[in-house]
Parts: structure tokens; C-alpha cells; sequence
């Protein structure tokens, strides 16, 4: 069998090459799209297929991490909550609807956005009033998003929450992002409010080490009037959110000492550290003296 045989056996077909970049994207961590997308393109050659494929990958990633858009017009975290149509998406405190460019990162189009429901949205901007001030106190970066949907039966709101930290001269991003979910109906009296915690972090100095944290909340919020309700669910939110917080701290402090501390290497008798590059320079000197 000739070496063109050989190779063509492991070349892949252009759906499956489609699968594979696909699936990879899927998991690139938050902030390194772009990072991803361009080595990946480096390493298919195919830049048609890659250029097929990124579009959509992008607004995937975007949507599934919350990112914020600020502008003059808007200030909202993207979500499949507030995606209008593809690419376009609404912005229900400003009311305004736009087009997004994901891989630009660049909101256009700006449309005025009539309110259809007065009563939903009393308490739409009640809670998204009351999410902003625990969002400004705990998170200096954070954007929250509230949004309604309305049934014939009932109102569903669900609360987004966003923050991250993107230092790749550093080797390291993180994120913190949650979503909370409940429903009213005209007699609620109490409604069960169910959440979902993520947090993630990247860093990849001389390594690549990955930490993903989720945490399923539920509880239960009495319903009085907007604001008291509103400000009860900030509150079951920061109560949530920092038990995660505290947890996490407690388990690092823990790592530090058990698992970390056996991956580090044990300083010699000496308690120094081994300058290791004048102990290579020191054998290769060595070695050419002795030839």
C-alpha cells in the first residue's frame, strides 16, 4: 500500500471534519473563542468549511455564556430567553430590538420595541430593579438581564447574571453566570423559583487546568406586591449565590493543603530551590568536555 493510501485511511470527509470543529467549539472555554477558532482553522485547512461552520458556533457560544452588550441603545446579556429571530434579539429595558453581528460583537439595526403587556412589565422592571442593585454591590463587572414570558395561564420570568474576568496576557479567564426562573399566575400567594449556578475558570500558564462548578438551586418566594417580591428574590438569590462562594473558598483552602500541595515539587534538603537551568547548563558543559 502506497503512503498516499496510508494517509488517505485517516483523512476525514468534510461532514465529519464539520463534526469534529463542531464539537470542539462547543467546548472552547469563556472569553477564547476567537483563540480557538483561529488554531483550529491553522490545523483543518479548510477554510471554506471553517467559514461555514463559525457563524453559527459563535452564536452558540455567545448565547450560552450570557454575553453582555453595551451600547448607547442597549445594555443586556444575550440569551436564547431574548432571541427574537436569528441574530436578532430584544433588549426589554431600553425596548429596543437590534441585530448582532457575533462575530463581530457588534449590535445594529436598532428597532423601538412597543410594550405589550403593562402588567407583566411592572413587574419585569421591579425585578430587574432590584437584581441590578445585588449585581452592582457583588459584581463591579456584572450585567443582569430580566425577561417575561407570557402564557395563557401564567407569566414566566426569568433573571440572568453575568460576570467575567478575561486575562489572557495572564493566562486565565473566568466567569460567573446564573439563571433563575418562576412563574406567577393572578392568585399566586408563593411560587417555587428554581436556579442554576455555573462558574468557570481557565487557566493555562505552562498547563491547562479547568475548573467548571454548577450548582441546581430551589426554593420557595412569597408573593405580596412587585417591589416587596422583587426584593425578596435579589435576596434568595445573594443568599444562593454566596453559599457557592463560601463553598468554593472552603474547598480551595482545602486543595491548597492536600491536593495541590502533592503536585508541587518538594524542595531538596537544602530548603532552596534548584536553579534548574545551570544544572542543564552544568551537564552539557560537562558532556562536551568529556568527547
Amino acid at each position: 500500500m502506497s503512503k498516499e493510501q496510508e494517509s488517505g485511511d485517516h483523512t476525514l470527509a468534510k461532514p465529519e471534519k464539520a463534526q469534529v470543529v463542531s464539537r470542539l467549539l462547543k467546548q472552547v472555554p469563556p472569553g477564547e473563542f476567537n483563540e480557538a477558532f483561529s488554531d483550529l482553522r491553522m490545523l483543518v485547512d479548510d477554510d471554506t468549511m471553517m467559514c461555514e461552520e463559525v457563524a453559527s458556533l459563535c452564536a452558540v457560544h455567545n448565547k450560552d455564556h450570557f454575553t453582555p452588550v453595551k451600547s448607547k441603545k442597549c445594555e443586556v446579556l444575550l440569551t436564547r430567553h431574548n432571541e427574537l429571530e436569528e441574530n436578532r434579539f430584544l433588549d426589554p429595558q431600553n425596548r429596543v430590538s437590534f441585530k448582532y453581528d457575533h462575530l463581530k460583537r457588534v449590535p445594529s439595526n436598532f428597532q423601538d420595541q412597543p410594550e405589550e403587556d403593562e402588567k407583566g412589565e411592572l413587574w419585569r422592571r421591579a425585578l430587574q430593579e432590584a437584581l441590578k442593585v445585588y449585581v452592582s454591590n457583588h459584581y463591579p463587572e456584572g450585567l443582569c438581564s430580566v425577561f417575561i414570558k407570557d402564557t395563557a395561564v401564567r407569566k414566566i420570568f426569568v433573571a440572568c447574571i453575568e460576570s467575567h474576568q478575561y486575562k489572557p496576557s495572564s493566562f486565565w479567564n473566568g466567569l460567573w453566570k446564573s439563571e433563575w426562573t418562576f412563574a406567577l399566575a393572578p392568585a399566586s400567594t408563593s411560587t417555587e423559583v428554581s436556579g442554576t449556578i455555573m462558574v468557570q475558570a481557565h487557566y493555562f500558564e505552562d498547563g491547562n487546568t479547568h475548573l467548571t462548578v454548577i450548582k441546581d438551586v430551589e426554593e420557595t418566594l412569597l408573593v405580596t406586591d412587585e417591589t416587596q417580591t422583587a426584593q425578596d428574590f435579589a435576596k434568595l438569590v445573594e443568599k444562593a449565590e454566596n453559599e457557592i462562594q463560601g463553598g468554593l473558598m472552603e474547598e480551595y483552602q482545602h486543595m491548597n493543603g492536600t491536593y495541590l500541595k502533592s503536585f508541587r515539587r518538594q524542595l531538596p534538603i537544602t530548603r532552596t530551590s534548584l536553579d534548574w537551568e545551570k544544572v542543564v547548563m552544568t551537564k552539557i558543559v560537562a558532556a562536551r568536555a568529556s568527547q
